[in-house]
């Protein structure tokens, strides 16, 4: 399996949001929006359940490859993503400490794939850090 070399990751990452710095929120939910979009045309169909808890899972870990681990888990009223090893976070890290806006994908692509695939309705309920670089569980309220 190929890797990005991480540094150059958050480096790159960090430009990216400085170049556009003023449209960050349009970015991320653009961002987002294309990776469900690519993540629907995997799955050619809705899904709903389990299925969508395995084939969202499969997607971010191994085909989007964001991160080391992510574990999607949910019922009729909840999904949640428990991530490890985010690559995204460092270069967020970084921005954080030059009083920069963060970055993070991740949560609209949630948003938009629950909505495009699994047919339902949700709306962001919180996102739990840890306190680990790259750690974090965000949590979506179903309807």
């Amino acid at each position: 399996m190929e890797q990005v070399e991480r540094e150059f990751f958050k480096k790159y990452h960090r430009a990216v949001v400085k170049a556009n710095s003023g449209e960050v929120e349009k970015l991320k939910s653009k961002i987002g929006s294309e990776w469900a979009k690519e993540f629907r045309e995997k799955v050619d169909g809705d899904l709903e359940g389990e299925e969508l808890n395995q084939a969202l899972e499969d997607y971010l870990v191994n085909d989007l490859r964001f991160c080391e681990e992510a574990k999607v888990t949910g019922d009729d009223g909840d999904l949640s993503i428990d991530v490890k090893g985010c690559h995204i976070c460092h270069g967020n890290d970084v921005l954080k400490k030059e009083g920069e806006p963060a970055l993070c994908p991740i949560v609209p692509t949630g948003l938009f794939s629950i909505s495009r695939v699994g047919r339902r309705k949700a709306s962001l309920d919180e996102v739990r850090k840890n306190g680990v670089v790259g750690e974090c569980e965000i949590s979506y309220k179903l309807r």
